[in-house]
C-alpha cells in the first residue's frame, strides 16, 4: 500500500512540471523541475511506515521432540453406568452341593464328623489362602470360629470347603451358618441374597436300624432329570433319578410312568448321608401319542412318600 502511494505522488509530480514546462522558459523550468524532482524524492525515502509487530508464540522445541502428548487434549475414559450387566463384582459365590452331611442328616451324640460344601467363585476376584471360612451364626457343635480357606478358586472354579465337627451330647435339631471372609474382612455368602452356608444336623439317642418303622433314618429328598435322544422313528428318554439319604439306610422305591409301566421294588443302599442316582429308559415310536407324559418316584421305606412328577420333554418332531 506504501509503495502505490509513492508511485501515485511521483506521477503528479511529473504532471505538474510538464504543465509549468509549457507555460514558461526552457532554462528557469527545467531548474524549478530538478528542485521539486529531487525534494519530492528525498522526501519518499525518509519517510518510514508504521509498522506494528505481532507477538508470535513461543515453542518449547525440546519439549515436543521428547514429549509424543505435548499439546494434546487427553480426555478420560467414562467410566460403565452403575448397575451394568457387564459388570461382574469381585465378590460373589454359588452354592454347588452339599458333599458331605446334607441338611437335616441324622447323627448320635457326640458323634464326630465332616461337613463339606462345594461353591463356585462367581465373582471376578480369585480366592487364594489370605481368605478364611468363618462361623457366622447358630450352634457352633465344636468347630472353631475361624477356619484356613482350604485351596484355591480362579473365577469360574468351584472348591471343596470341609470342617470337622462334633455333635452335641443332647437330642434335637442343631444348625450353624458359615461364612468366606475376603482379606478385606468382606464377608461372602452364597447366591443372589448372599446367604450363609449352612450345616443342619438331628441328634438322635441310640443306634438307628433299617426296620422301616423303627429307623430315625430317611430319604429326605428326590430329584429327576430327563434328556431325550432323537432318532429317525423314535424318541428315547433317560431318566435319572437322585435320592438323599439323612444317614445309613436301604430305600426302597417305584418307579412310576404316565403309561402305567411301573418299576417297584428298586432299591439304594447308603452307606452315610449321601445322595445315590438310579437311571431307566423309556422309548416312544413316530406313530406314539403327543399326550403329555410324566414320571415320579414313590419312597415305600424305610418310610412311604410320594414325590412329585415330572413331566417329561415331547416327543422329537413335535
Amino acid at each position: 500500500m506504501l509503495l502505490k502511494t509513492k508511485q501515485v505522488s511521483f506521477a503528479l509530480l511529473i504532471i505538474l512540471a510538464l504543465t509549468l514546462s509549457a507555460c514558461g522558459s526552457s532554462a528557469s523550468n527545467n531548474s524549478i523541475i530538478a528542485t521539486s524532482v529531487a525534494m519530492t524524492v528525498q522526501a519518499q525515502n525518509t519517510q518510514v511506515p508504521a509498522f506494528t509487530p505481532t507477538s508470535l508464540p513461543v515453542v518449547d522445541l525440546p519439549t515436543l521432540l521428547t514429549s509424543p502428548t505435548a499439546g494434546v487434549t487427553t480426555v478420560p475414559p467414562t467410566a460403565p453406568a452403575a448397575g451394568s450387566s457387564n459388570i461382574k463384582p469381585c465378590y460373589s459365590a454359588n452354592f454347588v452341593q452339599d458333599v458331605t452331611i446334607p441338611d437335616g442328616t441324622i447323627v448320635t451324640p457326640g458323634q464326630t464328623f465332616w461337613k463339606t460344601w462345594r461353591v463356585l467363585n462367581s465373582g471376578s476376584c480369585s480366592w487364594d489362602s489370605t481368605y478364611k471360612f468363618v462361623f457366622n451364626d447358630g450352634d457352633l457343635m465344636g468347630g472353631g470360629y475361624v477356619y484356613p480357606f482350604p485351596g484355591a478358586a480362579a473365577p469360574g472354579q468351584t472348591v471343596d470347603i470341609p470342617i470337622e465337627l462334633y455333635a452335641p451330647t443332647n437330642a434335637g435339631t442343631y444348625t450353624g451358618t458359615w461364612l468366606i471372609e475376603a482379606p478385606d474382612k468382606t464377608l461372602i455368602g452364597v447366591g443372589q441374597y448372599n446367604q450363609p452356608l449352612s450345616v443342619q444336623v438331628v441328634v438322635v439317642a441310640g443306634t438307628p436300624s433299617n426296620d422301616k418303622t423303627a429307623s430315625p433314618y430317611g430319604i429326605t429328598n428326590v430329584s429327576i432329570d430327563v434328556t431325550r435322544d432323537c432318532k429317525p422313528a423314535n424318541t428315547f428318554y433317560t431318566i435319572t433319578a437322585s435320592l438323599t439319604s439323612n444317614g445309613p439306610v436301604t430305600a426302597v422305591f417305584t418307579e412310576n410312568q404316565s403309561d402305567g409301566h411301573n418299576t417297584a421294588n428298586r432299591k439304594l443302599a447308603f452307606t452315610e448321608a449321601t445322595t445315590e442316582t438310579k437311571s431307566w429308559d423309556w422309548s416312544q415310536g413316530i406313530a406314539s401319542s403327543t399326550n403329555p407324559r410324566w414320571v415320579s418316584i414313590t419312597v415305600t421305606s424305610p418310610a412311604y412318600h410320594e414325590w412329585p412328577q415330572v413331566t417329561l420333554p415331547p416327543l422329537c418332531g413335535h
